[in-house]
């Protein structure tokens, strides 16, 4: 027989909500400064805390606290993916729109975690990282990306999708997905603009229709000779 877990006491509920506060002002820090630019003392005054006692609650100073944010941000899109991609039986169609619906909800309502996943993991990445924090990062966006290769490469062996190589289209979506939401959610916040084909886009409400149609029907208008 199992015992059940206790329940946190009055000090661990503090705790939990104090580190909370940090990674909340931390999150906010690294949207309008970028990585680069923020710095502990200005996250500490955020949250209205010393600055050690920042150190006391998550280890490795601002890596450590950038590390954190992503963490919980990859979590709450992981979470999405096994919900909504998890083998059902049904096209993967359908099961893609439906994921794509809940991330560009999730992105409006994010809107610094989405310019921070955009801005600051590519360009950390590009350049090298910086030890265990790249390698952190690296690791939870490949785990992101390996969670749309088997629902791929059950659509193949269906017959649903041509035979393409499932782990490069992964990417492809994934990619797609975030670069289109970065430009449709910014153009949603900003004043609309006049004339163009594009003027204003698809909104993010739309992304999911136009994404879902673009990988599995493509663009050619007849076919391709």
């Amino acid at each position: 027989m199992t015992s059940e877990k206790p329940l946190p006491t009055w000090k661990e509920r503090a705790q939990e909500m104090l580190r909370a506060a940090i990674l909340d002002a931390a999150r906010a820090t690294f949207a309008e400064r970028g990585y680069l630019g923020a710095t502990v003392d200005e996250i500490a005054a955020r949250a209205e805390v010393g600055k050690g006692t920042i150190y006391n609650h998550v280890e490795g100073g601002k890596a450590g606290l950038f590390v954190a944010v992503l963490g919980q941000h990859f979590d709450e899109l992981h979470a999405l993916a096994d919900r909504h991609l998890a083998e059902d039986g049904t096209p993967l169609r359908g099961r893609f729109h439906a994921f794509a619906t809940r991330v560009a909800a999730y992105f409006e309502a994010h809107r610094d975690l989405l310019r921070v996943h955009l801005r600051e993991v590519p360009q950390l990445l590009a350049a090298g990282g910086e030890g265990e924090q790249a390698e952190a990062l690296r690791a939870r966006r490949d785990g992101l990306v390996e969670a749309l290769v088997p629902p791929i490469e059950r659509a193949v062996a269906r017959g649903e999708l041509r035979p393409v190589p499932a782990r490069l289209t992964a990417h492809v979506a994934f990619g797609a997905l975030i670069g289109t939401l970065i430009q449709t959610v910014d153009a949603c916040a900003a004043p609309p603009r006049s004339g163009g084909p594009d003027a204003g886009g698809p909104g993010a409400g739309g992304v999911a229709d136009y994404l879902t149609a673009l990988l599995f029907d493509g663009v050619a208008a007849g076919p391709v000779e």
